[in-house]
């Protein structure tokens, strides 16, 4: 099954309706420096709640993702949240290539759903699309120690796994923390890293 399949079949039971907590808080304490001027952007957004949160917050704000029903989707919450400035882009991830590198990178149901092998590509992509002062913020999930016959997406995210890919691209951790506040039934799996460059 595609992800444009689950989603034309309602089988989206990552969309948990609203944006994470984490990333809201984030935005409230202006951890991820001033919206002004500033771009951002979501890869793997869904229907966008975050997206929108981070224009909502002030931020020029694109979201990234593969599936119509997807972007179909957001444009309907992004009409009804008032912030026609949001905007999404339809297609590979892998293949956005923006005017410009973006100043925060959000990323918290991309980097999971790939097969662990992609995680590699997954850090190039972040490298390549992140502003010389930028700020990658990734919400790590899920932080499980799963049975052998686990099956993702999503698969199985630990800070070091995502230490491993980014540090040799010169992306630093800069702050780690356990997540306290999470969309139900995702408690204490969840940690939040923000990466810059070395």
């Amino acid at each position: 099954m595609t992800w444009e399949d689950a989603w034309a079949e309602g089988r989206t039971r990552w969309d948990a309706g609203a944006p994470a907590p984490a990333l809201e808080g984030l935005l409230a304490a202006g951890a991820l420096g001033p919206a002004t001027g500033r771009r951002a952007v979501v890869p793997g957004c869904g229907s966008g709640h975050d997206v929108l949160a981070l224009a909502r917050a002030g931020f020029a704000a694109v979201g990234l993702d593969v599936a119509p029903t997807a972007g179909a989707r957001f444009a309907a919450l992004r009409a009804e949240a008032g912030l026609e400035g949001a905007r999404i882009v339809i297609g590979d991830a892998f293949a956005h290539a923006p005017d410009a590198p973006y100043d925060v990178i959000w990323d918290y149901t991309f980097c999971c759903a790939l097969d662990p092998a992609e995680r590699p590509r997954w850090a190039a992509l972040m490298e390549r699309l992140l502003a010389p002062e930028g700020v990658l913020a990734t919400l790590i999930f899920p932080a499980i120690h799963a049975p052998s016959d686990y099956q993702g997406p999503p698969w199985p995210l630990w800070p070091d796994d995502q230490r491993a890919v980014l540090e040799p691209l010169g992306l630093q951790l800069a702050r780690l923390e356990a997540v306290t506040e999470s969309h139900p039934g995702r408690e204490g799996k969840e940690h939040l890293a923000l990466w810059r460059r070395s």
